[in-house]
């Protein structure tokens, strides 16, 4: 048994490193942080295990007060000052804030999420919320494990045997199979957030506690003269693995698994080596690790950017403000009592005033998924279509030798209408793929939700082999992911010589997206900038409340955009040719 003055540093620093590699994922700048969240996920069941074994009477009511003063308590601190401070100085949409805030108070946020159609790895910041689907499986697992652990109790008592930790074994053995299976058949984002898909690493802890400290089982015994080359090999490994394995990877559950196996072998040999607390720095930090996850999303959703400059802002002030709730919640006293109160109360009034857009944005849902089915079918009809673009300019250069201005203006009119555009976007375009059918019979417009340049450069490739890209596209891709030049020099010479219609965005991840792109244009002659934000300026009937996406107003103003943006150019050249 633990003897309480001991303390395990290497647990300390595998908590810190677990959390800078979480943290420096949500940054953007650690592609395979995501995998330190199975590392939290099996110290939560090692460590939740363990405390209740040491017990001489296991107390499920005990057990948890002390989850709501640890875990629960700092949540809400945290949920209500995020909304007093957006309701204060509400420079951001976040549209979902009553429905989102509610899921994570009461623990069903990762399900939430699932059903809002949100991706963790999209890397979007829409949310201040998003990181907290892991709190509410944290949530569901305190609020079952008392009982299992009690029923478990009763069988060994009953059977005079030590059953429980066979059924641990075949618990662990199926929930991992169940993982691999549905990271084959389901979409990822159902495994990643599905609370029964990721309890294999809880499993994995708790079995690990029952073979330490139930039968004394350590394979790190074998090797008595090695634990800190083996330490460091395994840690090392986990680090490797964060820094080079990416969510995009077709072996991320493989990974995943991995990297839950390799925390294991770090917790044991963690605990082969016991030291007092001698240092300081280290076990305050560790301390911090809980406030740091909870605080870092927020933080980033008010805050960053993305530059260096701001992600260091961003890790000092999480730091900081985490210590400050450490100080709220560890042995309160009056003043600390009083403000958690005035803090929980303010803000549940906050969002009980807040109104409710889960109908507007189910509306947004509905009408995206029509329009989806609207551009498959369009996108069959496109693909088998003869490309006559070049015999109808060819015909109309011919008649444009015996007609009036006044009669170029209306030809030019029903020419831009019958071209075979293609249209490649994100969300909004794909809101409004329907007003563009009708206004531009022969085209094509496929959109995709949270699509960024990479998502669109594939679906111009894939037109490209086929030979169906046409002369004329119009791009809606500035919304989703940060401005690279680089990519849009890729995207350029992928296009050629095509007149390129560019529609800046509202509401972008980057708020310098458009003067960015702006600048960058002034290099190639074919793109033709949409100054969507100057259109809709001033004109907040146009949107959701989300502020992005175009309600049944301001679809007719983005299509008329698009519309003039081509007949003007086309106008344009007509005057110049004559």
């Amino acid at each position: 048994m633990l003897k309480k003055m001991e303390h395990y540093n290497r647990l300390d620093y595998l908590r810190i490193l677990s959390c800078i590699m979480v943290l420096l994922y949500h940054l953007n700048i650690l592609k395979g942080g995501f995998l330190a969240v199975c590392t939290f996920f099996v110290l939560s069941g090692y460590l939740e295990c363990v405390s209740a074994l040491k017990k001489d009477y296991f107390s499920i009511k005990s057990y948890y007060i002390n989850r709501f003063k640890k875990i629960y308590l700092p949540l809400l601190i945290v949920v209500f000052i995020t909304i007093i401070i957006f309701k204060l100085h509400p420079f951001t949409n976040w549209m979902n804030l009553k429905p989102e805030s509610l899921s994570v108070i009461l623990g069903y946020n990762n399900f939430w999420q699932l059903n809002a159609n949100l991706d963790y790895f999209t890397k979007h910041i829409n949310s201040p919320f998003m990181h907290f689907w892991y709190i509410s499986i944290l949530i569901q697992f305190d609020l079952i494990f008392p009982i299992l652990f009690s029923l478990l109790k009763k069988i060994d008592i009953a059977f005079r045997k030590d059953i429980s930790i066979i059924i641990v074994i075949i618990a662990t053995i199926i929930s991992t199979i169940t993982f691999i299976v549905m990271s084959i058949t389901q979409e990822k984002m159902i495994v990643y957030y599905n609370t029964f898909a990721r309890s294999f690493s809880f499993l994995f802890g708790i079995l690990l506690a029952l073979l330490h400290y139930k039968y004394n089982f350590k394979i790190s015994r074998i090797f008595r003269n090695l634990h800190t080359p083996i330490y460091a090999i395994y840690s090392i490994l986990l680090i490797a693995m964060c820094l080079f394995v990416s969510s995009e990877s077709n072996n991320y559950s493989i990974y995943m698994i991995l990297s839950t196996i390799v925390s294991c072998r770090i917790i044991e040999y963690s605990i082969e080596k016991t030291i007092k607390n001698n240092n300081k720095l280290i076990e305050l930090i560790s301390k911090q690790t809980y406030g740091i996850y909870l605080i870092q999303y927020p933080v980033i959703f008010f805050l960053s950017n993305n530059s260096i400059i701001a992600n260091i802002l961003v890790i000092l002030i999480t730091f900081v403000l985490s210590c400050i709730l450490n100080l709220l919640i560890t042995k309160p006293k009056i003043k600390e009592i009083i403000i958690c109160t005035c803090i929980i109360v303010t803000g549940s009034i906050v969002l009980i005033l807040q109104k409710d857009y889960s109908n507007e944005m189910r509306e947004l849902e509905d009408k995206l998924n029509e329009n989806q089915r609207i551009s498959d079918e369009q996108k069959s009809r496109f693909l088998n279509s003869a490309n006559t673009e070049q015999e109808e300019k060819n015909e109309k250069e011919d008649q444009q030798k015996a007609e009036t201005f006044e009669e170029a203006k209306i030809r030019i009119a029903e020419e831009v209408s019958q071209l075979p555009i293609v249209g490649v976007g994100d969300s909004v375009l794909l809101g409004v793929a329907d007003s563009l059918y009708e206004q531009f019979p022969n085209g094509y417009f496929d959109g995709k939700v949270s699509r960024t340049i990479d998502g669109g450069k594939e679906v111009l490739q894939d037109l490209i082999n086929q030979g169906k890209l046409s002369n004329t596209v119009v791009l809606a891709l500035a919304n989703n992911g940060d401005y690279a030049e680089w990519k849009n020099e890729s995207l350029m010479e992928l296009l050629g010589n095509r007149e390129v219609y560019w529609v800046n965005a509202v509401g972008a991840d980057d708020p310098e997206f458009n003067s960015r792109f702006k600048e960058f244009a002034q290099n190639y002659p074919n793109i033709h900038i949409i100054e969507w934000d100057v259109v809709s300026q001033n004109h907040p009937e146009y949107f959701y409340p989300d502020g992005i996406h175009l309600n049944p107003d301001g679809v007719k103003p983005y299509v008329n955009a698009i519309y003039e943006a081509i007949y003007n150019n086309y106008l344009e050249k007509y005057k110049n040719n004559n």
